[in-house]
């Protein structure tokens, strides 16, 4: 190798990101995830890199509105007019499950000539380029919508390379270094083995950072370069940058993300006497008049006492002082002397009811109006948690 290949990695950006709850603060929040990618770019062309890999879920969605596609395209020709080669393939969000739902957004890279796309999903593209006098080849294979969860992708195939520098690109997890969140697809340890000839996997899929080896191989997933949701807010976000000198050397470069924190607040850690200022203290110690913030209550706690929390003035609070704010109530109220379990073929508002009203003989009117509301909730919980909501 006559000189150092430079290399920006990079993926899970998810552009154009689609939140309903956001409303009217979703255009900002896009805005900003644009701009924490953007730092991808801008790095790349004032270090002069070789190549630019997108290791897939550049856009959140598979139709993304003109607006984003337009920046990424004026990205993506910049990266050309610096000379940075760049390549990218398709993730889970943005992938076509058929011929149906047409081609991945980055076809529009491909029919300008400012990228290298690599957009089938059965079997691995592949580019031999020579860069300052060291053959590399890059291959790539898109996420595949249509297999079922714990297949290997790779188990059938061999991935092209015989270069100085062989690169495979993927967007998957892989069993024990970056396992799945859910039921998908996942590479066992075994396919990567047997691919030891690969000297860089760039991966996707997994937003955190992961830097490892299996055998000879440097397993590479950047992680995202913005937060995705509250399970992530305490999540470093960035990319990163490859040197083959010709030892594979790897940096990871921080992206500044917009603020984001999840605060959990249990039933056994609030005021007994006044909850709601308990939830009041959590939001005024952790908000962030740019940032977003979710506040968990969770636990369990007397009926009448939960009735006492006052909810709206709970968001009124997180709204005045946040970007953006939500709270789950995920409390439990318990009624003394009313138990409610689920039950096989059981119809549970007849078995509320006959409770309830079994419990609420020779009661007066006002704890009548309890056991009433207790129900009406017990039902209500019941339904919710049976949904999944």
């Amino acid at each position: 190798m006559v000189t150092p290949i430079k290399v920006v990695v990079t993926g899970d950006n998810h552009l154009n990101l689609y939140s309903q709850k956001l409303g009217s603060k979703l255009e900002e929040r896009r805005k900003r995830i644009g701009q924490a990618w953007r730092q991808t770019i801008d790095y790349s062309i004032k270090e002069k890199v070789d190549l630019y890999l997108n290791t897939g879920d550049l856009f959140d969605q598979l139709s993304p509105r003109n607006p984003p596609r337009a920046r990424v395209v004026e990205a993506f020709k910049d990266l050309q007019d610096s000379g940075v080669q760049a390549y990218i393939i398709a993730g889970n969000h943005e992938a076509p499950a058929s011929q149906r739902d047409g081609a991945s957004p980055h076809t529009v890279l491909s029919e300008a000539g400012l990228a290298r796309v690599f957009e089938c999903y059965q079997i691995f593209e592949q580019d031999i380029i020579n860069i300052k006098g060291t053959e590399i080849s890059i291959a790539g294979l898109s996420y595949n919508r249509n297999l079922v969860p714990k297949v290997d992708p790779i188990k059938d195939l061999t991935i092209p390379g015989s270069s100085d520098i062989n690169i495979a690109m993927l967007h998957y997890s892989i069993e024990r270094i970056a396992p799945p969140i859910w039921e998908e697809p996942i590479i066992k340890i075994s396919s990567i083995e047997k691919n030891s000839h690969i000297h860089l996997y760039a991966m996707g899929h997994i937003h955190n950072h992961v830097n490892t080896k299996i055998k000879n191989s440097h397993i590479l997933y950047p992680g995202g370069t913005e937060r995705y949701n509250f399970g992530e807010s305490n999540q470093t976000t960035g990319f990163c940058r490859v040197k083959f000198n010709p030892e594979v050397e790897i940096e990871y470069i921080r992206t500044e993300p917009q603020y984001m924190r999840q605060i959990k607040l249990h039933t056994s850690m609030m005021n007994p006497n006044d909850p709601t200022s308990s939830a009041i203290n959590e939001i005024e110690k952790n908000s962030n008049n740019d940032g977003l913030l979710q506040l968990v209550l969770e636990g369990e706690i007397p009926f009448e006492r939960y009735t006492s929390i006052d909810f709206p003035k709970i968001l009124s609070l997180g709204n005045s002082q946040n970007f953006y704010f939500e709270y789950l109530d995920f409390i439990r109220p318990i009624v003394k002397g009313l138990e409610f379990k689920q039950g096989s073929g059981l119809n549970p508002r007849k078995e509320l009811e006959e409770i309830a009203s079994k419990a609420m003989e020779d009661t007066s009117d006002e704890e009548r109006k309890i056991w009433e509301q207790a129900a009406e909730y017990a039902l209500s919980y019941y339904l919710r948690r049976r949904e999944g909501r």
